[in-house]
This record gives C-alpha cells, sequence and structure tokens, in this order.
C-alpha cells in the first residue's frame, strides 16, 4: 500500500534527489545549514568518547552541578542557541 503511493514518485530517474535538499534555494540558507550541521556534530562529539572523558571528574563543582553534568548542560544549551539561530535567521529571510 505505501509503495503504491510512492510509485508516481519514483517513476522517472530525474526525480530521485542526488544531494541534501533545502527548503529553500538561497545560497546563505544552504551555507547556515551546513555550518549548523557542523556545530551539531561537534557538540555531539564533544560528548562521547575521547573529549567527554576529559570532563568526567566530580570536582569542581560548576553552579553546583558535577563537571560532568555541567559539561552536558553546556553541551544543549550550545545545540539549541544553533537551532534557534537557524530557526531565527530562515524565518527572518522568508518574511
Amino acid at each position: 500500500m505505501i509503495f503504491a503511493s510512492l510509485a508516481p514518485l519514483m517513476s522517472s530517474k530525474s526525480s530521485i534527489p542526488n544531494t541534501l535538499i533545502f527548503s529553500g534555494s538561497s545560497p546563505h540558507l544552504k551555507k547556515r545549514t551546513f555550518v549548523a550541521v557542523g556545530i551539531l556534530f561537534l557538540v555531539q562529539c564533544c560528548l562521547i568518547w575521547p573529549i567527554f572523558p576529559l570532563f568526567a571528574d566530580p570536582e569542581p563543582l560548576i553552579l553546583g552541578f558535577p563537571q560532568p553534568f555541567a559539561w552536558v548542560i553546556l553541551m544543549v544549551c550550545i545545540s539549541f542557541t544553533t537551532l534557534l539561530m537557524l530557526f531565527l535567521k530562515d524565518k527572518k529571510e522568508q518574511g
């Protein structure tokens, strides 16, 4: 059933994209999206080995939190800020 409804979409080879698809055609949007994906990738890398063990000591306390927990909170805040900036710039560009 599901594949039958997709048949018209996959009927021609030209309809299959070979690259990433963006909602807009602005080169600025594409650049911002690639930068945001890069930042989010780096944040995810900071939450796994080999970077996270550098901050795995329970001391010092940062704002009352152990250092690993504060590190995770910082990475979540960076991710949120990155996505918020991407959203606001995209909304501003669309009008």
